[in-house]
């Protein structure tokens, strides 16, 4: 299903978590994020579905775990709406999104791209605990 962003998940919780890892605005990074929450989207909920869409609960979210940064930024304010791009699961569930890419101008864009790994958290587990069961890995380039 692909996840997507919407009035209810909580995008304040991923600039929270942003500014405690000390991301700036306009910069671009590489980190883990864990315990993002995905559910079917409301509309499956009621009928049919429609799509195999999902939405993004970022209220239980973890500290982010910042690998590098790619381009810096400057001192402005990070940006309050939140997106998510190339995030799709097969189940409804908690994943850890691994070495996703992040960037924040204009919006907060957490991006799954060919290097991200995206794992099903377990209930203790995850990036918070136990080792992380891989769903699907995507193959690095050297």
């Amino acid at each position: 299903m692909e996840a997507r962003v919407t009035a209810n998940s909580q995008a304040y919780r991923v600039k929270e978590r942003m500014e405690q890892a000390e991301v700036r605005h306009g910069q671009e990074i590489r980190a883990d994020l864990p315990g993002i929450r995905v559910r079917a989207s409301a509309g499956a909920w009621l009928g049919a579905r429609q799509g195999d869409r999902g939405e993004v609960f970022f209220c239980n979210m973890g500290a982010i775990r910042l690998r590098r940064v790619t381009i810096e930024g400057d001192q402005k304010a990070l940006p309050n709406a939140a997106l998510v791009q190339g995030l799709n699961v097969p189940v409804e569930g908690t994943y850890d999104l691994v070495n996703a890419l992040v960037r924040s101008n204009g919006d907060l864009r957490v991006i799954v791209d060919e290097v991200t790994e995206v794992v099903r958290s377990e209930a203790r587990g995850g990036l918070r605990g136990n080792a992380p069961v891989p769903m699907f890995s995507l193959p690095v380039e050297s």
